[in-house]
């Protein structure tokens, strides 16, 4: 893929005009939904200043915030000895709980929409009974919504199973995985998880 430069030329088609030359500069750019992408590169047309062309280059950019504001908040009741297990993973990896736990959960809900066997598990896991102690704490975690309409759908498969019990179901799987060292694999994930945060 070329990569475009600002100050960079090229010809655009103009409605009216045909064919004209472009120089391409960073401006805010303004979406018919009203979202404004800050900054992106465009190729601008030199007589009127019109914005006539769009690089590929620019494009990721563009759906970041077209998406941006679709995220959701996955809030669940836990048991706070849950919230303990979430600690006890965060310090296993060295990061902080607040930044790791989120991330943490964020993970293990994406893989168990592509794989219905950790889906399973996870809802056989929060039906022990360290998963159904008192539901003093509670999580909230930032999810794209793409990833919660998924999660809709697993629900709906499993039955009797809600998106509070797939969370907790998560912290019992991390905690088997990592703290119990059951999943070598998925405690390499994970620390790799731990990294990113």
């Amino acid at each position: 893929m070329k990569i475009i430069r600002e100050g960079d030329r090229g010809v655009a088609l103009a409605p009216k005009m045909g064919p004209v030359p472009v120089v391409y500069r960073y401006r805010d750019l303004t979406l018919d939904s009203g979202v404004t992408v800050p900054s992106v590169l465009v190729g601008v047309h030199e007589g009127t200043d019109e914005i006539l062309i769009i690089p590929s280059q620019s494009t990721a950019r563009i759906k970041e915030e077209r998406e941006d504001g679709k995220e959701e908040v996955l809030e669940a009741r836990v048991p706070r000895e849950l919230e303990d297990v979430l600690a006890l993973l965060a310090d296993h990896f060295r990061v902080s709980t607040r930044k790791f736990a989120p991330a943490l959960i964020r993970f293990y809900l994406h893989v168990a929409t592509e794989q219905p066997a950790l889906a399973r598990r996870l809802a056989r896991l929060s039906q022990e009974s360290l998963a159904q102690g008192r539901l003093a704490g509670r999580i909230k975690v930032r999810c794209e919504s793409r990833l919660i309409a998924q999660l809709d759908r697993v629900v709906a498969e499993l039955g009797q199973v809600s998106q509070s019990d797939l969370v907790r179901g998560v912290i019992m799987a991390a905690k088997e995985d990592v703290l119990d060292g059951r999943a070598k694999n998925r405690s390499l994930q994970l620390e790799a998880v731990a990294a990113a945060v």
